[in-house]
């Protein structure tokens, strides 16, 4: 029985400062591939679809430009917080 926390099913972007604008507002996770889905007035959201994993408890995932980026995160109950490598902190809710 692995610990790593599961990511498996929909979230939905609950806070996000501006630095967060560029990252979808709901995401779907599954079976190692996730897809990224932007809010009515988002542009250009840095995942839209493609590969993560967890390694050494960081959320690995192929961004839209194709590049493996790390990320802080923790999950707490329904609530997941990603920290991007500059610093910004954001969470998404389980739906």
């Amino acid at each position: 029985m692995s610990d790593e926390p599961s990511l498996a099913g929909e979230w939905h972007k609950v806070d996000a400062p501006e630095c967060a604008a560029g990252y979808p507002e709901f995401l779907t996770f599954s079976a190692g591939r996730y897809t990224g889905r932007r809010g009515e007035s988002q542009g250009f959201v840095r995942w839209d679809a493609g590969i993560f994993r967890l390694e050494g408890g960081r959320l690995v995932l192929s961004g839209a430009d194709d590049r493996l980026v790390a990320y802080a995160f923790d999950i707490d109950g329904d609530l997941l917080r990603i920290t991007d490598p500059e610093g910004c902190t954001f969470s998404y809710r389980r739906v």
